[in-house]
C-alpha cells in the first residue's frame, strides 16, 4: 500500500483529522498528506518544524530522564489539536496531525502509530 492511501485510510476512519502528513523530521519535508481541507506547502512545512522542535525541546531532557525518549506529542492549539507521532524503529519519520477537538484521540493515536510503523516498514 501506498503512503498516501495510508494516510487516506486514517483520514478515512478518523473525519476529524484535518491534515495527516508523513515527514521526514531529519531533512525538515514533508513527504506525503492527505486531509479534508486545502493545505498550503508552507503550512505543511511549518508543522514539520514544529514537529521538529517539540522532539529536540532541550525541556524534553527532563521527560527524557524520567520516562524516556519522546515518540509523540500533543499541542493544543487554537485551531485545533496537533498530534506529532515519531517512529520508534527510525526516529526521523513522523506523522505530523492536525485535527479538530473533538477526535477520539487514545483511537487515533493508536490507529496513527499502527499506521506509521506500517509506512516505516514498508508494508
Amino acid at each position: 500500500m501506498a503512503v498516501s492511501d495510508h494516510l487516506g485510510a486514517v483520514v478515512k476512519a478518523y473525519p476529524q483529522a484535518r491534515i495527516v502528513a508523513f515527514a521526514d523530521l531529519s531533512s525538515r519535508m514533508v513527504l506525503a498528506s492527505h486531509g479534508n481541507q486545502a493545505v498550503t506547502q508552507e503550512k505543511l512545512d511549518a508543522l514539520c518544524e514544529q514537529a521538529r522542535i517539540a522532539f529536540d525541546d532541550p525541556l524534553f531532557s527532563l521527560s527524557v530522564e524520567a520516562f524516556g525518549e519522546p515518540h509523540a506529542a500533543v499541542v493544543m492549539a487554537l485551531d485545533g489539536v496537533q498530534v506529532f507521532l515519531r517512529s520508534e524503529s527510525e526516529p526521523a519519520d513522523a506523522l505530523v496531525c492536525v485535527c479538530d477537538q473533538t477526535i477520539d484521540l487514545p483511537g487515533f493515536v493508536a490507529k496513527i502509530r499502527e499506521t506509521l510503523e506500517k509506512i516505516t516498514a514498508g508494508t
